[in-house]
């Protein structure tokens, strides 16, 4: 069986001008039988082409904020710092595969751009904006394998359809959140105060994303091992 190349977005560290990703994404797509490949940042939409015929999926990555003009609001002193060079490369890169057709796996800040991208909204910064009461802590301080809130996952989704499970312990490092959900989306999982935790489209031949980081977790989490094993093998 041909082993699938997975596209994976990247890291910029504007201090140093360097391009780079956290080791855990790389390792989990290899754990779970694929090739990860990383994405570079400065590329035109011709060269991001020529990437989505090489690859067979995409996994969209944590990092930055999502600058707030990508969803029409003026940015607010709680939101931290963006780059506007990544969310321009991440939404010519989304559009390439969504003609394509081809895999797609966001976490945290991937579940947040995809969101943008077709059409839904962000909390700039969740305790700064959230209109509920907030009760859990979803950015902890604990180490990234440490599990933090549990999801409730909505039977039926794609998320139930790979863990046959209603409900996932998971980690939590994120200060951003979605606000509306994009009207082709639909929801997988939330936490018990009601923020988004996971999303899917259904006309896709694999489409989730996630608020949680299972990179952290496949070695020692099932739901996080089958997550990228469901991923890979769509690939």
């Amino acid at each position: 069986m041909k082993i699938p190349v997975i596209g994976v977005t990247p890291h910029y560290e504007t201090d140093n001008n360097k391009v780079c990703i956290a080791s855990m994404y790389m390792e989990a797509i290899l754990h779970a039988g694929g090739v990860p490949l990383l994405l570079p940042l400065k590329a035109d939409k011709e060269a991001l082409a020529a990437a989505v015929k090489v690859c067979d999926g995409f996994l969209f990555t944590g990092g930055p904020d999502i600058d707030p003009f990508r969803f029409g609001e003026e940015t607010i002193p709680e939101c931290e710092v963006v780059n506007p060079e990544r969310d321009e490369m991440e939404e010519i890169l989304f559009h390439l595969i969504m003609e394509e057709k081809k895999p797609v796996l966001g976490i945290c800040r991937g579940i947040q751009v995809l969101n943008v991208f077709l059409g839904g909204t962000l909390y700039q910064d969740i305790p700064a904006q959230f209109q509920g009461k907030l009760n859990l802590c979803h950015s902890q301080k604990s180490g990234r394998t440490v599990l933090s809130h549990s999801v409730t996952i909505q039977e039926g989704s794609l998320l139930h359809d790979i863990l046959k499970m209603d409900t996932l312990m998971v980690n939590s490092f994120h200060h951003q959140g979605i606000k509306e959900l994009a009207p082709s989306l639909k929801v997988a999982a939330e936490s018990k105060d009601g923020l988004i935790e996971a999303l899917y489209l259904e006309e896709h031949p694999f489409f989730l994303a996630v608020q949680w980081h299972p990179e952290h977790l496949f070695r020692t989490n099932e739901g996080a091992e089958k997550l990228f094993e469901a991923f890979v093998k769509a690939c």
